[in-house]
């Protein structure tokens, strides 16, 4: 059936439906954002969509919270016990019914036109299969930090020779090689048909949208809108102030485990593989930490000789085995 993006009037101001948009929220004891969050996807201009939040076992009040928003019959409650973010997203994107996808994490917080304007991208260019924007950062309090322009600025780490590098170029999935310029889950919107090619978010704390935004980015073409249409938090208890040992690690295991996917593509495809071969080793910035990812890419090697496929989750999966790689990290 032939989807269309349509204005309708309501309460006297234009709104916008059209294929139906899956929102999920993975909820984890924020009960002082939980309800902005909430606001900020049933605010839409965009009307044709359903809310699944997953309580991810929370202790404080933000179950109650959300609670007071299932009212409204396009919003779905689920509570779990605590088994970590990615299997919460997973839990959602599989009783989704929409034909795009999204997440948004319970501090984070939409602008109300976002979705009108990235569906009707989307529909309009049907090779795009991932679709992010530019973002404004916030404090705890909502202050406006700055706008993060995708790979242009505001770089997690610097690079001693960026002109060597992919930022010297302009290009879409190179950068994304580079750096998770796409910030969070909560910038992602993706089609169904992305979502059952790739699956969902593998076990990763950290860095597991930036695993899910390469993987896609093999399958499909990605483009970003060059515009700030969700706000971003930054507060003493995101995840990725926790544990740098640790996020190190899954730093150097993205690397590890998603060059290849990129081989003779993006990577590798011309002539000149000297010039190619630096303009890759200048865009990684190990942080010391060479020596864990040739250990990893040795193990995966060694692994795929044996016909063991995604060798890779070995690493995720096994505590025990991981720890020989952890404990050579240099934070």
């Amino acid at each position: 059936m032939f989807n269309m993006i349509r204005k309708v009037k309501e309460k006297n101001s234009n709104k916008v439906s059209g294929p139906l948009l899956s929102v999920v929220i993975p909820l984890y004891n924020h009960e002082k954002f939980i309800a902005e969050a909430i606001e900020s996807v049933l605010n839409q201009t965009y009307i044709s969509l359903e809310l699944i939040i997953i309580d991810d076992g929370s202790k404080d009040k933000s179950v109650q919270i959300a609670k007071k928003y299932l009212n409204d019959e396009r919003v779905q409650l689920i509570e779990q016990e605590n088994a970590g973010a990615h299997m919460a997203i997973n839990r959602g994107l599989e009783m989704a019914k929409g034909d795009y996808l999204a997440i948004l994490n319970s501090d984070d917080v939409y602008e109300d036109n976002r979705f009108e304007k990235m569906i009707t991208y989307m529909e309009a260019h049907k090779e795009v299969g991932f679709l992010c924007s530019y973002i404004t950062v916030i404090d705890d309090k909502g202050k406006e930090l700055g706008v993060k322009e995708g790979w242009r600025n505001m770089e997690p780490w610097q690079i001693p020779h960026p002109e060597l590098s992919f930022k010297a170029t302009d290009d879409f999935k190179k950068n994304l090689l580079m750096t998770n310029f796409t910030s969070t889950t909560s910038n992602f919107l993706f089609t169904r048909e992305l979502y059952q090619k790739i699956g969902g978010m593998r076990n990763l704390r950290f860095a597991h949208d930036w695993d899910f935004a390469l993987r896609a980015a093999e399958v499909t073409q990605c483009k970003i809108i060059e515009e700030p249409l969700m706000k971003y938090r930054i507060h003493s208890s995101n995840t990725i102030s926790s544990n740098r040992k640790w996020m190190m690690f899954e730093i150097v295991w993205m690397w590890a485990s998603n060059l290849r996917r990129f081989y003779g593509k993006e990577l590798f495809s011309g002539e000149n593989l000297g010039e190619e071969m630096v303009q890759v080793v200048e865009s990684l910035n190990l942080q010391g930490n060479d020596k864990v990812f040739w250990m990893i890419m040795m193990y995966m090697d060694v692994r795929f000789a044996k016909e063991i496929s995604n060798p890779e989750e070995e690493l995720l999966e096994n505590e025990s085995l991981r720890e020989y790689f952890i404990n050579y990290i240099v934070e």
